[in-house]
């Protein structure tokens, strides 16, 4: 196993990777951590948990007692709002209850939300927090998942499966990178920016201004997308950044891990 490290930090883009909301992600091909930060409480952070954890990836198994009292987990609805889980192990009922409840401290919550590698939530937490996020890797070495977005124009609230990082069009079915590709002319990438609002990157690939530019646009046709973190024209990720996809008709999204 230990001699897989090298292998697995080199097909993972793991190794050190630097952003506003993760930190330093190790992995021995299968088992492996990501430490994601949230350096300011009370922020909302786009996160996901790229990992594989206990029997559901429950939000107690993916947290465990980790978090401060007064964390919110965010779960997109699908539609149009989030489900808001509250972590409290105070026992601010007095019998015993929690430490999960309905965004209250009265109600405790049941089921709990699950946290499954591919799916994307906000964490806000009361004070800075630094949380380890431990499992085995979703993608066996050889394999892919398919992530079917079957509804055109609808917001998918996602991840990678596997835990990659940089140009969203990076690598292929086979592995390599996020493999964001085979998009749909139209389509939104939305990134949130750590305060109160999205950059948004849209893909025309149609030379809509018929000079060459492309296809990556802020928000319109006619002004090139500039990243953020990068200043180049494609949108990178973070491992273990959570983002929006808004596709105008259906898109499967494949992740693969390389077996070498």
């Amino acid at each position: 196993m230990k001699k897989t490290l090298l292998i697995a930090a080199a097909a993972l883009a793991a190794g050190v990777i630097s952003s506003q909301a993760q930190g330093p992600v190790y992995s021995q091909n299968i088992v492996g951590y990501a430490n994601l930060a949230c350096p300011q409480g009370g922020k909302s952070y786009a996160f996901t948990c790229q990992f594989t954890v206990g029997v559901s990836n429950g939000v107690n198994e993916v947290f465990g007692s980790a978090l401060p009292a007064g964390t919110k987990v965010l779960t997109w609805n699908g539609i149009n709002d989030y489900n808001i889980a509250l972590y409290d192990n105070t026992d601010p009922n007095g019998d015993g209850s929690g430490p999960w409840f309905q965004n209250d401290d009265a109600t405790v919550l049941s089921p709990l939300p699950t946290l499954s590698a591919g799916k994307a939530f906000f964490l806000v937490p009361p004070s800075p927090l630094t949380n380890t996020f431990v499992g085995t890797i979703a993608v066996n070495p050889g394999t892919s998942n398919v992530m079917s977005l079957p509804v055109g124009g609808k917001s998918y609230f996602v991840s990678t499966v596997v835990p990659y990082a940089g140009a969203v069009t990076n690598g292929s079915a086979l592995g390599g990178g996020p493999n964001l590709n085979g998009l749909s002319p139209g389509t939104k990438l939305l990134f949130w920016n750590g305060l109160n609002d999205y950059n948004i990157a849209l893909y025309d690939n149609t030379d809509p201004n018929g000079d060459g530019s492309g296809p990556w646009f802020q928000n319109d046709d006619a002004t090139l997308y500039v990243d953020a973190a990068t200043g180049g024209n494609v949108p990178t990720i973070t491992v273990g950044q959570g983002f929006f996809i808004v596709p105008p008709s259906a898109y499967n999204w494949t992740n693969g891990l390389s077996a070498q």
